[in-house]
């Protein structure tokens, strides 16, 4: 956690910024970047918008083991098919169709939940 801290404060400064982790799903898991989060580790997944430059930018938040929140947006490759991927893969999620609509109505600010194991606090960052 450190080292991307480090890497994303160098990039910073050399005047660029790091991209987006490539997303992939599959029944295993949901694969950010290098990072493999498996289905049964998702305690609760949230969809929310952010203010960008210019317009919005679609997000999830994603609570992992060790209280891990992982952060992921439609300007990650592979968008389209993680999110197709939670509904086909992570039983008792919200339905891709449902919650994109949702978000998309939804104010900057206002979180859609996706997936909440029962017991789990919200993510609370909003």
């Amino acid at each position: 956690m450190i080292s991307s801290y480090f890497e994303r404060l160098t990039a910073r400064l050399q005047g660029r910024r790091p991209g987006p982790p490539t997303l992939a799903a599959d029944a295993a898991g949901l694969r950010i970047g290098d990072h493999l989060l498996v289905w049964t580790e998702v305690r609760r997944m949230e969809a929310y918008k952010r203010d960008a430059y210019v317009g919005e930018c679609l997000c999830l938040g994603i609570l992992g083991p060790g209280d891990r929140v992982f952060e992921i947006s439609d300007a990650s490759p592979g968008w389209e098919a993680a999110g197709e991927a939670i509904e086909r893969f992570l039983p008792g999620s919200l339905p891709r169709a449902d919650w994109m609509l949702q978000l998309i109505a939804a104010t900057p600010g206002r979180s859609v939940a996706i997936y909440p194991r029962p017991n789990d606090e919200p993510l609370g960052r909003h």
